[in-house]
């Protein structure tokens, strides 16, 4: 007879599924197929790093993290508190990346609870930086206790020997609050250090590309540069493409669109807001979360139509408004203004714009109501002669 199983003897550790370990090289598929739970999934937790927090990447990251919650349930109250409190912190990312901010939110709050009782000085940091992007323009004043915590543990931490991931999270999350504040200088002086860094060449850095181009998009919008605001879009848009990021890519198309509108090349504001639509078709999001780096009170990346566009957007001009946001009132309504054009409502475009350039009046010396009725009056003389 065969022997029996000695129940005193470890159970051996289930592998990742092949279809996940296809894609790494041989060194990493062996660390992560130890059977050392607390060493594999330390090494699960190295590949979701190393993953480009897109929202494309989520089922990915979230296989992982499956894997990683497996190997933390079987070691039960003898998970270190360090492999807790990273797979909480990448629980959270991966949650703003799905654009469930408040599933996030509250995975941040734990991680970061659970890394202020075991005194992890660097753990709080990445915390911290991971989610002050997505409340510096509509949670400033959590924001700004952040900012100060952080900067509190910054100085705690002291000097670091060589440059890392969360170097480059702690740069955009600085770019995306001085943003919200209005601080153009210390934008650019963050993008500039952040373009300084010399980082470990990893997948990541293509997303810290994404957010310095729409980061850089924004701050060339805010100075009324349309043609250097189109380029850097346009170079964010490639990324984003190239990652099948689509969420991403339909906020992009709207800002495009917008900027299409004020140009007055009505044909090609219509062309990105159909390519708008088309991006968010194929984006997996349900809810709407603002892109911190691109900073605009818009996100349209869970519409289904032209007419479900219209109506997010009509909610992101009330936001800009609510925000005293003369830009991104100028954005949003310009965006809608495409996405009337592409639902063959031009008449409501017309009628749309005119009351965004009423609404503006309030909002900066009267130059934002002077663009949008620029707009307006141009779609008129377009109109005008597509008639004759």
């Amino acid at each position: 007879m065969p022997n029996a199983p000695n129940a005193l003897e470890p159970m051996l550790r289930q592998h990742p599924a092949e279809h996940l370990l296809a894609a790494l090289d041989e060194d990493l598929r062996e660390a992560v197929c130890q059977q050392d739970p607390v060493l594999a999934a330390h090494a699960m937790l190295d590949v979701v790093q190393a993953l480009p927090p897109f929202s494309s990447r989520v089922p990915l990251r979230s296989a992982w993290l499956k894997e990683v919650r497996t190997c933390v349930v079987q070691l039960g109250e003898e998970c270190p508190d360090d492999l807790e409190i990273r797979m909480l912190s990448a629980i959270a990312k991966t949650a703003f990346a799905a654009r469930e901010t408040t599933a996030a939110l509250a995975a941040s709050e734990h991680a970061l609870a659970r890394a202020a009782e075991a005194e992890y000085i660097e753990a709080q940091i990445s915390v911290i930086a991971g989610r002050l992007p997505y409340l510096a323009q509509t949670s400033p004043i959590q924001a700004g206790r952040d900012v100060r915590e952080l900067e509190g543990l910054l100085f705690r931490l002291g000097m670091r020997d060589s440059p890392t991931q969360l170097d480059a999270d702690l740069a955009l999350a600085y770019v995306a609050w001085f943003s919200a504040a209005g601080d153009a200088n210390r934008v650019r002086k963050e993008l500039a250090a952040l373009g300084r860094l010399s980082l470990p060449r990893t997948e990541a850095l293509v997303f810290v590309a994404y957010a310095s181009q729409a980061a850089l998009a924004q701050l060339y919008l805010r100075a009324r540069m349309r043609t250097q605001a189109a380029m850097a879009l346009i170079e964010a848009v490639r990324l984003a493409n190239d990652q099948h990021a689509y969420a991403e890519l339909a906020d992009l198309q709207a800002v495009i669109a917008a900027i299409a509108m004020q140009a007055g090349d009505f044909q090609a504001a219509v062309a990105h807001a159909r390519s708008a639509i088309a991006a968010a078709a194929q984006a997996s999001c349900q809810h709407a979360q603002p892109d911190p780096w691109l900073g605009f009170p818009l996100d349209v990346s869970h519409v289904d139509n032209a007419g479900d566009a219209v109506q997010a957007l009509a909610e992101a001009v009330l936001s800009a408004q609510d925000l005293g946001d003369s830009t991104g009132l100028l954005i949003a309504a310009s965006a809608m203004g495409a996405f009337y054009l592409a639902d063959d409502r031009a008449l409501e475009a017309l009628d749309a714009l005119t009351e965004a350039a009423e609404a503006a009046r309030a909002l900066d010396d009267g130059t934002t109501a002077l663009d949008l009725r620029s707009v307006a009056e141009a779609l008129l003389g377009h109109l005008g002669i597509l008639k004759q």
